[in-house]
């Protein structure tokens, strides 16, 4: 599934030029606004991964807009073409209403132009990128950041998304209607479960980390080509991870999470929601493993009850999962993929699979089993 961001436009009467910032006749003015299809708790400011298909009120996002004369012929090119925002993008915050609809606003209030002029919008979000990419703008190439660098701890992750373009709008046939952007995640994402085989034995999860030579930093592009056929214009899509910088040092990520009893009867994800990791889509390493530290409750509920704090280093090599009875590993992490690594304990080896409702793309479940 896609997450859809809807971007209205409430309208009242006819405006007299592209940009206005006098309120004084705010209702008498065509203002553009961008509408929340609905709310979520979860962080402000930046906030994590995002689940689900609902944008949430909170985020902030930055938004590229193009006026220009005529049919759409490329970013950079349409008839008199000119950055309707600032070239740099502008934020959208929410925070803003009307009636019962909740909105987003950039800080400059702007309207729809003249009827003679269309416009093209792009966005990327979170609007703060925390990590100081080294430049971030929208080309003709669609979205491109440099110098991006994820962070090693998934409370302060967020999940980078961008926006495919929406173009030949205008204020006689869009002041009135729902703009769709559908935003697509740029990382790969990471969580792990478990599922113990028998109820005689408690494991209750304590901790876990997940150490390697991963790569942190490299530049997005989302290699949009573009193509004028006459006065066709079409577009594709092949976004990648270009100038990948290589680790200099073993990374150390912690999920956070509470402690977490191992169920017996179907496998549970203990890392969701902010604790999942989110990551450069990158080979996974070779030396790539998890720790997990827990503690083994034997004869629970008994006078023998007995309880042993212990931890296991397993290679992510050593997770796979069985499909039409062969047996596969994952040795890739791509874009906007989820993969889940399940810890099994006891003797129950059979293989599970875990599709999720979510907008990320589901992978078989990878298992590892503690004897």
């Amino acid at each position: 599934m896609k997450r859809v961001l809807f971007m209205a436009a409430l309208s009242a009467m006819a405006l007299a030029g592209c940009v206005n910032e006098d309120l004084n006749n705010e209702e008498a003015q065509e203002i553009m606004r961008f509408d929340a299809p609905a709310l979520m708790q979860s962080r402000t400011n930046f906030l994590g991964e995002i689940s689900g298909v609902k944008y949430p009120e909170a985020e902030w996002f930055t938004v590229y807009c193009k006026s220009y004369k005529g049919a759409f012929k490329g970013w950079e090119s349409s008839t008199e073409e000119s950055d309707y925002f600032a070239s740099e993008g502008e934020v959208a915050k929410s925070g803003h209403s009307v009636g019962a609809g909740k909105y987003w606003a950039t800080d400059v209030v702007h309207y729809w132009p003249e009827v003679e002029f269309n416009l093209a919008f792009a966005a990327y979000s979170p609007a703060v990128l925390t990590t100081d990419p080294t430049s971030i703008a929208h080309t003709e190439k669609g979205l491109q950041i440099k110098g991006f660098k994820t962070e090693p701890t998934s409370d302060a992750q967020y999940d980078l998304m961008f926006s495919n373009r929406k173009y030949d709008l205008n204020k006689s046939t869009n002041a009135n209607a729902a703009v769709p952007l559908v935003f697509k995640h740029a990382l790969t994402s990471i969580v792990f479960s478990s599922q113990k085989s028998s109820a005689d034995v408690n494991y209750e999860i304590t901790d876990l980390t997940v150490n390697g030579w991963f790569v942190q930093q490299g530049d997005f592009n989302q290699n949009i080509t573009e193509t004028l056929s006459g006065d066709v214009y079409s577009e594709t899509e092949a976004p990648q991870w270009e100038n990948l910088v290589p680790a200099t040092q073993e990374i150390m990520y912690e999920p956070s999470f509470a402690h977490f009893s191992v169920p017996v009867e179907a496998p549970a994800q203990f890392t969701s929601g902010t604790s999942a990791l989110l990551l450069i889509p990158q080979d996974v390493p070779a030396d790539a493993s998890v720790t997990v530290y827990y503690d083994k409750t034997t004869n629970p509920g008994t006078a023998s009850e007995k309880t042993l704090s212990t931890s296991a280093t397993i290679k992510l090599s050593d997770f796979a999962y069985e499909e039409s009875g062969v047996v596969h590993k994952v040795d890739k992490w791509e874009m906007g993929k989820r993969y889940v690594y399940r810890i099994a304990f006891g003797q129950n080896t059979r293989i599970y699979f875990e599709p999720a409702v979510t907008d990320w793309i589901q992978e078989p479940t990878l298992i590892y089993t503690i004897q």
